[in-house]
């Protein structure tokens, strides 16, 4: 079986940005169970759109998630789109934990 470029390039980038994105969900997981007093701050939302547009993001990113796995990586476009949005998450949660743990 003859492989394009781009598809061997979609599958390694879709499987980097997986793992990446787990480790990213994972962090706030260890961070609780080593210092809870980091994570005891509460969270104040001051619109409806700042909690709708990351559960949409989520909900697309499962859903892509999903679709890919089902395929085993083997559609380019799916490889791609998933990539794309696992990017997006990846910033949310940085910048999401940002401001909330105040790491940086």
């Amino acid at each position: 079986m003859n492989l394009s470029k781009n598809h061997t390039i979609s599958k390694i980038v879709a499987k980097a940005v997986l793992r990446i994105t787990i480790i990213l969900i994972a962090f706030p997981i260890i961070v609780y169970f080593t210092n809870t007093e980091v994570m005891s701050q509460q969270v104040f939302f001051p619109h409806r759109w700042a909690v709708i547009a990351p559960v949409l993001l989520l909900l697309v990113f499962t859903t892509l998630l999903i679709l890919v796995l089902r395929d085993k990586y083997t559609k380019i476009e799916y490889n791609w789109l998933f990539s794309l949005t696992g990017v997006f998450v990846c910033l949310y949660l940085v910048l999401f934990y940002t401001r909330i743990l105040s790491i940086l």
